[in-house]
């Protein structure tokens, strides 16, 4: 991401036909925001009915959905979102049941040097990709359905911040969440622990990929949700304990 100056970069599965993202990674800076969220494919807005024959390692750029005065051309079906002026999608593997792909969003128009950049990088990443061991892809995505607390069901639903840690939160990860629910921002907590913006920023990053919240809102939502009948044996002291821990 670092590499072509862009805004945000994510590794996506997109299931065939059903359309469904599985986001394997994504990352973005939030510059100047305090609620940020995270960024969503646009694969299916710059390939449209290519998306299923894109050739591995090949350049799909949004700004060629537009015309020579900016104007979006009428084979562009969806709305392109406010605020982005170019996403390049880079297809990585293509196969019956799903279409895995790299993605570049910018709020700018790239430089030159930095499509190069992306041009040369890409048949590498598609090669990489298609060499990986098999099953390693599916096994991350269930990884990350596995942390989701969303899919724990209602009856047996566990706070993040519970003792158990359900979310598998690192020690930082944890720390984090536990100031956010005091009602603090990112530069408060940054301050607080003496650590730069962007570095909480990436904590929250790994914290929404395990808890499947989308932006800080919903995580707050789950921060501040209640143990259920299940769980209300565990006693408040156990929880003190962990939250103690992991400030220290």
């Amino acid at each position: 991401m670092q590499l072509a100056n862009a805004e945000a970069a994510l590794i996506s599965r997109l299931s065939i036909p059903s359309g469904k993202i599985k986001y394997i990674a994504r990352h973005c800076i939030h510059e100047g925001k305090i609620w940020p969220s995270q960024p969503q494919s646009q694969a299916e807005l710059v390939l449209g009915v290519c998306l299923k024959t894109a050739k591995a390692g090949s350049i799909w750029k949004l700004s060629d959905l537009k015309d020579a005065k900016g104007a979006t051309l009428p084979l562009c079906r969806n709305p392109i979102p406010i605020g982005l002026c170019e996403a390049i999608v880079v297809p990585l593997e293509t196969t019956k049941g799903h279409f895995d792909h790299l993605e570049l969003h910018f709020q700018h128009r790239p430089a030159h040097h930095n499509l190069d950049m992306v041009t040369v990088l890409a048949s590498i990443l598609a090669s990489g990709w298609g060499n990986r061991l098999p099953g390693l892809i599916s096994a991350k995505v269930n990884q990350f359905r596995g942390h989701g607390i969303s899919a724990i069901r209602d009856a047996e639903l566990t706070p993040i911040l519970d003792p158990e840690n359900p979310a598998s939160l690192s020690r930082s990860e944890f720390r984090v969440c536990a100031m956010l629910k005091e009602g603090m921002t990112v530069k408060v907590i940054s301050d607080t622990l003496s650590v730069c913006p962007a570095t909480i920023r990436s904590h929250l990053s790994s914290i929404f990929s395990k808890t499947c919240a989308s932006n800080q809102v919903e995580l707050l939502h789950l921060l501040n949700r209640k143990a259920d009948s299940t769980n209300s044996d565990r006693t408040s002291e156990g929880a003190v304990r962990q939250i103690r821990t992991s400030l220290s």
